[in-house]
């Protein structure tokens, strides 16, 4: 009897340990800054990259197809599964080096497991691996403008990370309610930054993108192909309108037509990257021609030297 009661006290000490997360609240702790948009006399491209669990492999091929195209966006955002691909791109991996990693990387790599708190998987495995393919960088300091968007769980207010701990940034912003337990930094718990913005456009285009390309690999794009009833179910739900809301706002929307996965699956992660890329290549003609659209408009009138003489 009295071994029973050990027993239980100590798994209740570990439950109770287990259940209180750590609260970040360090000088490098990830913070919303004020952001400042880029300027630029060229046209400025920005790739917002959505969430969608494992399918968020597919933006690894969007950026594949996109660099063989020519396009290598100035400014990178990010949103649950898309924050970890926009993370490593931002540091400054290109297309191959993003392949190689997807492609190497086991679930074992990123989800770790647990039977306490308030979700199944404690995410610390996510924020170390992030942290160190980008070399244990800050936000700010990593080779492209980067925003990851996150949820303030207190509100559901929308956060946009821009500086402090990169991989920590990320593991608020890939926090799935219910599956993965909250982080804890400065005092607030946030949550999965798709629920307040799918795809961020808006925050691309508030860091000075003339240009937004979008990948959405969100269940509703599959509703969305598919078509049928899934549809008409999709288009009654408050998020699916938030998605379409942020999609309208892009220049360019890249759709793969991802497999049919669950969040934590990594099975088909090869179709995904292909999906990915083809989605991509169909697309080029459209980023081009936006590119080439907007170029004609920031380039400077050349003055003739008549124009130049009768100037005031």
């Amino acid at each position: 009897m009295m071994r029973k009661l050990i027993v239980l006290l100590l798994l209740g000490v570990l439950a109770a340990c287990g259940s209180t997360p750590i609260d970040y609240d360090g000088e490098g702790a990830p913070r919303a800054a004020r952001i400042v948009a880029l300027k630029s006399a060229r046209p400025l491209i920005a790739l917002a990259l959505g969430s969608g669990g494992a399918r968020g492999f597919a933006h690894v091929g969007v950026i594949k197809a996109l660099e063989e195209g020519g396009i290598v966006p100035d400014i990178i955002a990010g949103a649950s599964s898309g924050a970890v691909v926009a993370a490593l791109y931002a540091s400054g991996y290109r297309a191959s080096a993003l392949e190689r990693i997807a492609l190497d990387i086991d679930r074992e790599n990123l989800v770790d497991f647990t039977l306490f708190g308030n979700g199944w998987v404690r995410g610390e495995a996510l924020q170390r691996f992030v942290n160190r393919a980008v070399g244990n960088r800050p936000i700010e300091r990593l080779a492209k403008p980067i925003a990851v968007i996150a949820t303030r769980a207190r509100d559901g207010a929308m956060t946009v990370f821009n500086r402090g701990d990169t991989g920590l940034a990320v593991r608020a912003s890939a926090s799935v309610p219910n599956l993965f337990i909250p982080p804890v930094i400065r005092g607030e718990e946030y949550i999965d930054g798709g629920l307040t913005s799918p795809v961020p456009v808006e925050v691309a285009r508030a860091m000075g993108a003339d240009i937004v390309i979008a990948v959405d690999v969100s269940w509703f794009a599959q509703a969305r192909q598919n078509g049928g009833e899934p549809m008409e179910a999709a288009r009654r739900r408050a998020r699916y309108q938030l998605l379409e809301q942020e999609l309208a706002g892009a220049d360019v929307v890249i759709t793969p037509r991802t497999v049919r996965t669950r969040m934590l699956e990594f099975d088909h992660k090869l179709q995904n990257i292909a999906a990915g890329e083809e989605a991509a290549r169909e697309m080029l003609p459209q980023v081009h021609e936006a590119i080439a659209r907007i170029a004609a408009v920031k380039r400077p009138v050349a003055r003739t030297p008549a124009t130049a003489g009768n100037a005031e």
